[in-house]
């Protein structure tokens, strides 16, 4: 579904009268709360099912002799998994973190800047950044929220629905709050799968930094 069907489905589980002047939620409302539901039950699923589902990639230059890097906006804020020097072009070796840089690869020396030793690479390296990527926000109709599989968009518009429900110091219909939980259900054990699918269900490996395969 697009941004434009969720809204349409949040408003008819609203029992939304686009002929009325007085409608309950605005639309504005709607698209408010179709967003929040989408990156709500991003976090979670994020939480509850198996990451790798989530995990993104991207490489990036340090350039030679620069001690520290200010990541991209891509990454800014961005939970990173690992740090992989694949400057030779192959699966290279995970960069180590620590919190001084007395020892290990890589600190943090503000936020968003990293730092390697006092005076950098001796050239230029390409580093491959592993992490959990935010969610865009949806704008215009034909957006889609990429970070959940097509037949799970209902679990959107049903979570939309009780947010809106719940702002309005109503009480959501018991039935859509536990069609709510069975769609979670469905969506967690969904991306619990192992990729390529299996019927075995993912575990994690020790030394694997929490990440289920």
């Amino acid at each position: 579904m697009n941004f434009k069907e969720l809204q349409d489905e949040t408003s008819e589980l609203l029992n939304f009268n686009t002929g009325q002047t007085d409608q309950d939620f605005t639309a504005s409302q709607i698209k408010n709360a179709v967003n929040r539901a989408y990156k709500r039950e991003y976090v979670r699923a994020r939480q509850e099912g198996v990451r790798r589902f989530f995990i993104a990639a991207t490489e990036v230059v340090w350039p030679a002799s620069a001690a520290t890097l200010e990541l991209p906006n891509r990454l800014s804020g961005a939970q990173l998994i690992r740090v992989t020097d694949v400057t030779n072009g192959s699966l290279g070796a995970e960069l180590v973190f620590s919190d001084t840089g007395s020892t290990g690869d890589l600190h943090w020396e503000s936020r968003n800047r990293l730092q390697m030793g006092k005076n950098g690479p001796s050239s230029d390296k390409t580093l491959r950044f592993e992490y959990f990527p935010g969610v865009a926000k949806l704008i215009a109709d034909d957006d889609e929220p990429s970070m959940i599989p097509e037949e799970h968009h209902e679990l959107v518009f049903y979570s939309a629905a009780i947010d809106l429900r719940n702002r309005a110091d109503e009480i959501a219909p018991q039935a859509w709050v536990f069609e709510r939980e069975s769609l979670r259900q469905d969506f967690w054990k969904d991306i619990s799968r192992n990729r390529p699918h299996s019927d075995t269900v993912g575990i994690t490996p020790p030394g694997s930094q929490g990440i289920t395969y």
